[in-house]
C-alpha cells in the first residue's frame, strides 16, 4: 500500500512539476513583439528622432551684414548731392537736360523750368536754347564743403577769392563756368546759388 500510494504521488508530482515547469518557461520566453522593454526603446527612440526633426537649428546672423543693415538709411538722409553733377549739365540741350533729370519741368518765369524733384530751377540761353543758369537754395546741396546756409566765408575757403561781390552777389570763377552766392550783407548766411555758363 506504502509502495502504491508512494508511486501514485511521485507521478503526480512529476506531471504537476513537468507542467510548472512547461508555464514558466513559456512565460519567460523572450519575444521581441511583446517586450514592454523592447517597445518603449523604439518609442523613446522615434520620440527623441521625431523631437530632434522638428526642433529648429537657431538662426545664425551674419553681424556684417546685420549691422550694415541696421546702419543703412534711405539716401535722401545719408548723402549729400555734389554742385558737380548740375555744373556738367551746363551748356546741354533742354531735351538732354529733361532726360538725365529724369523728371518732367514745370514751366516758371522766363521760358525758366522747374524740377521739384530735384529742388532746381533752370534757364536756357536765349539764342542757343542750352542750359545756362541752375539755381539752388536747398541746403542738401554740398558746393565743395560748403552748403546754403553756411556763412559766405565757406564758400570763400571752398572756391577761393571771388572775382566779385555787389550786394550780397558774390561770384567765383569755377572752371568753364561760374557761381554766384546770394547771402544777406548783415548776417553773411547765404540764401541760394546760381551755377552759371557766363558771368554777368
Amino acid at each position: 500500500m506504502m509502495k502504491k500510494q508512494y508511486k501514485s504521488i511521485t507521478v503526480k508530482l512529476a506531471v504537476v512539476s513537468m507542467f510548472g515547469l512547461v508555464l514558466i518557461t513559456g512565460c519567460s520566453s523572450p519575444d521581441t513583439n511583446k517586450n514592454p522593454k523592447n517597445s518603449t526603446e523604439i518609442q523613446s527612440s522615434s520620440i527623441s528622432s521625431s523631437e530632434e526633426s522638428t526642433t529648429q537649428v537657431p538662426l545664425v546672423v551674419d553681424t556684417e551684414s546685420e549691422s550694415a543693415t541696421s546702419d543703412f538709411k534711405p539716401s535722401s538722409d545719408t548723402e549729400v548731392a555734389s554742385f558737380e553733377t548740375y555744373f556738367n549739365l551746363l551748356g546741354t540741350g533742354k531735351e538732354e537736360f529733361i532726360k538725365t533729370m529724369n523728371e518732367e519741368p514745370k514751366t516758371i518765369d522766363e521760358g525758366g523750368m522747374e524740377f521739384k524733384k530735384a529742388g532746381i530751377r533752370v534757364w536756357l540761353h536765349a539764342d542757343t536754347g542750352a542750359v545756362s543758369q541752375i539755381f539752388f537754395e536747398s541746403k542738401d546741396i554740398d558746393f565743395n564743403g560748403a552748403r546754403i546756409g553756411d556763412k559766405i566765408e565757406k564758400f570763400k575757403t571752398a572756391f577761393g577769392e571771388p572775382i566779385s561781390d555787389k550786394n550780397g552777389d558774390m561770384h567765383f570763377k569755377y572752371k568753364t563756368g561760374f557761381l554766384s552766392v546770394n547771402y544777406d550783407t548783415q548776417t553773411e548766411v547765404t540764401g541760394a546759388v546760381y551755377l552759371l555758363s557766363e558771368d554777368f
